[in-house]
């Protein structure tokens, strides 16, 4: 009997007659659909980049779980994806191309768009394709597919009988199917060639067989069983081994090995998952929903409390926020959920609070998973309209890249050490106003009338002048995307709605001179410098105050007709305003004035002159709270599954819920999967063996060794954070961290100890009588 292992890297057999697609070159538009921003024309499909289209042929046939390659040259791209929409299994995109040249790629048909060839141009794709051709390839072309072939006849320790697992609901890679073997190959030429001599340690091996690597086993050149074989071991005496110890691994073992080190936010939800906008008319639109064949959004947004929400809206609600124009249903440049009027009235709308977190559709995810790692799924429960309805939520809803989302969105900026700020020049009418007095250049002053107030407190009324925000000699923007600062308007423009911190620090003041008009004494008794926050709310007009910095220099002292009354540097207070919403559009400004204490309050004229500059460290910080996803915001599915959830955690939790067995057909590279529900058969089907014991011998009743223990108990994953279920579980469920899991006790036969059986993804959770 001859045995042999081959050591696989696929190879699809050769191209099946000439290529499928008519009008290959682009010779002319004959039997092409250029759709939205596509044109044909000298040889080329080409795309503008203004808008997304498909570009599709349609006198060709594809064939459901056949082998197709693709061939494309793309020229002239400078942005933008060209993309082969939905021919792989489950409706997915094939190749997504960002750059130029000539390409090739290699799929298998889904059974959707089995009449035409369908190409996708981005939005911003501005690119030509100069052929697209398409070929039908074979099977596995087993002659390119074998790396080489181990010897294995010429050692006696090499078993031909596969051990055939009993399933093992612990581990989802040895359910219904799965077998394994241990083994010897002898260390011969042909081996040691093969393995890369890798019992030398000074050799540089690029086949590594020490990871899982694709095999076949042959017996008498007929076909056998594929699988993954892994060499464990080499065994031997001195420097010259004598065999190599090696595992063979069948069945489901082959995607499972694929999927060991992927994590679900790696799965590309391709267009359908990106650009999700996060606002009611969304929220609201997914509730149309049935299954997950009700539309293409893979997700939706379940009425859920988790929590204490919606903390300035109406008690015991979910908030779902309408912007302005929303609630007016006209004012259409107001679309702001949070701000003031330009009479400076709030717009007495609750803080936004994101009370909703998309849900993903279960059979959606599954198909993901298997899809990128070139399989399908067949499975009649997973068709039924209970599976389709099954939705998995993510435990937060806050983004897995909050550091870029900061850099984006955020300005981190310090002032020009020692820069004198810009509030004005001095209005000539007045005779303060010559000779100028300067510093550092540049001549400060605040002009305006005083107004009588209670007691002794005056106001200047115009004295308010714009801070410069000027980034090439004052405001130094060190974190920035740098569209948001803009230099020329003197504010910064917000870029994305949600929660910023606001913080300004080390800028001082001083008092330089006064002058005030008429004849009267005046005793002043000092005069504050401020520095005002402001905000003016997007589709408004005014600017609102909303925090200032205020420092008192005193001055006890009558002022003239022109009075020196020079303070000294002082530093202002730092303004923090933290938690700020702000809309996208919104606009924050930094103003400048006085105000003055004195026992005249007749109706005067005043100059004053104030310097602002800044100190040796000093800050401005708008800087966005990014780990949340809040209202207004667009996301991608992908960004916001947390990152350390694996794919293949969620297959075995989704196994684990339903019972399901698994097992795979290699060769169509498809996974059936069907819930086990039956363990034995009926009594009366059994086999009776009772006439077929050997009497001869002693007869012996020996326990099957096991590793279960008398306590039982199956249950969903434990999530720390869920005190609630925590709490009941100390109470009612005997310490266990979960809600109602399944305890038995076994009989006395079996030993002492708890064996427990845990959803390695999924964790329970208590939601009856939630009164948030």
């Amino acid at each position: 009997m001859s045995v042999k292992i081959e050591i696989l890297d696929y190879v699809y057999g050769e191209v099946e007659g000439t290529q499928m697609i008519s009008n290959s070159s682009f010779t002319s538009s004959t039997d092409w659909n250029a759709g939205i921003g596509w044109t044909i024309s000298g040889g080329a499909a080409t795309h503008s980049g203004a808008s997304s289209g498909y570009l599709e042929n349609s006198n060709v046939t594809f064939i459901e779980g056949q082998n197709y390659r693709i061939k494309y040259k793309i020229s002239g791209r400078t942005a933008g994806s060209l993309v082969l929409a939905n021919h792989l299994p489950n409706n997915a995109n094939g190749f997504v191309q960002n750059g130029n040249g000539a390409f090739s790629y290699d799929w298998i048909q889904g059974g959707v768009n089995t009449n035409k060839l369908r190409l996708y141009g981005s939005a911003n794709f501005d690119g030509s394709v100069e052929y697209a051709e398409v070929y039908l390839i074979t099977n596995i072309d087993w002659d390119k597919s074998v790396v080489g072939e181990l010897d294995v006849t010429d050692h006696s320790d090499f078993p031909l009988a596969m051990t055939f697992q009993i399933s093992d609901i612990k581990e989802l890679t040895s359910t219904s199917g799965d077998y394994s073997k241990t083994f010897k190959i002898p260390a011969t030429k042909n081996n040691n060639k093969l393995l890369k001599n890798t019992y030398t340690p000074n050799i540089d091996t690029y086949v590594n067989l020490t990871d899982n690597k694709k095999c076949r086993i042959l017996i008498n050149n007929l076909f056998s069983i594929k699988g993954l074989i892994k060499v464990t071991g080499v065994g031997g005496y001195g420097e010259t081994p004598s065999y190599y110890d090696c595992v063979f691994f069948g069945s489901n073992l082959s995607w499972a090995d694929d999927l060991s080190n992927k994590y679900m936010n790696e799965l590309d939800w391709d267009v359908n998952g990106e650009d999700l906008e996060y606002n009611k008319t969304k929220i609201m639109a997914t509730w149309q929903d049935e299954n997950c064949d009700s539309s293409t959004s893979p997700i939706v947004y379940p009425i859920v409390s988790y929590g204490d929400y919606n903390p300035d809206g109406e008690f015991k609600t979910i908030q779902l926020l309408d912007t302005i124009t929303d609630a007016l249903g006209y004012l259409p440049s107001k679309v702001g959920y949070y701000g003031f009027d330009d009479a400076g009235n709030s717009y007495e709308t609750p803080k936004p609070s994101a009370d909703w977190r998309p849900a993903v559709f279960v059979k959606d995810t599954l198909e993901k998973i298997f899809s990128q790692v070139g399989y399908s799924i067949n499975s009649t429960f997973m068709e039924t309209d209970m599976f389709k309805k099954l939705v998995w939520l993510l435990p937060n809803f806050k983004y897995n890249n909050a550091e870029e989302k900061y850099d984006e969105y955020s300005v981190e900026s310090n002032f020009t050490n020692g820069f004198s700020m810009t509030t004005g020049t001095p209005n000539p009418s007045h005779p303060a106003s010559s000779p100028q007095l300067t510093e550092d250049g540049i001549q400060k002053f605040s002009e305006g009338g005083l107004e009588q107030d209670d007691g002794d407190y005056f106001w200047n009324g115009t004295g308010r002048e714009l801070l410069e925000i000027d980034t090439a000699t004052n405001l130094n923007v060190t974190l920035d995307d740098g569209s948001y600062v803009d230099s020329t308007t003197h504010y910064i423009t917000i870029g994305e709605y949600g929660y910023y911190d606001i913080n300004l620090s080390g800028i001082q003041s001083k008092i330089a001179r006064a002058y005030k008009g008429g004849t009267d004494d005046v005793e002043i008794d000092q005069i504050d410098t401020r520095i005002n926050l402001e905000l003016q709310t997007v589709g408004q007009t005014s600017w609102i105050i909303i925090n200032s910095s205020e420092y008192d220099h005193v001055i006890n002292q009558d002022v003239d007709f022109d009075t020196n009354t020079s303070t000294s540097y002082q530093n202002m207070p730092s303004i923090n305003e933290e938690g700020r919403w702000l809309n996208k559009g919104d606009k924050i400004r930094l103003t400048l004035g006085t105000r003055l204490w004195c026992t005249q309050r007749n109706w005067q004229q005043f100059l004053v002159w104030i310097f602002f500059k800044s100190g040796s460290s000093s800050n401005l910080d708008i800087t966005l709270n990014s780990e949340a996803v809040d209202y207004g915001q667009t996301y991608d599915l992908d960004k916001v599954i947390n990152k350390d959830y694996k794919q293949i955690d969620f297959i075995k939790g989704i196994a684990h819920a339903f019972n399901l067995k698994m097992t795979t057909d290699e060769t169509t590279r498809t996974v059936n999967i069907e819930p086990f529900n039956t363990f034995y058969k009926d009594y009366a089907d059994a086999i009776d063996w009772t006439y077929k014991l050997d009497r001869s011998r002693q007869i012996e009743d020996k326990w099957i060794q096991s590793d279960l223990k008398r306590d039982v108990v199956f249950k969903y994953k434990t999530d720390s954070k869920d005190k609630k279920v925590e709490r009941r579980g100390e109470e009612w469920f005997d310490g266990i961290k979960d809600e109602y899991p399944y305890q038995e006790t076994l009989p006395k036969t079996f030993e002492k100890g708890e064996s427990k059986y845990e959803n390695p993804f999924f964790a329970g959770s208590y939601n009856a009588k939630d009164q948030d």
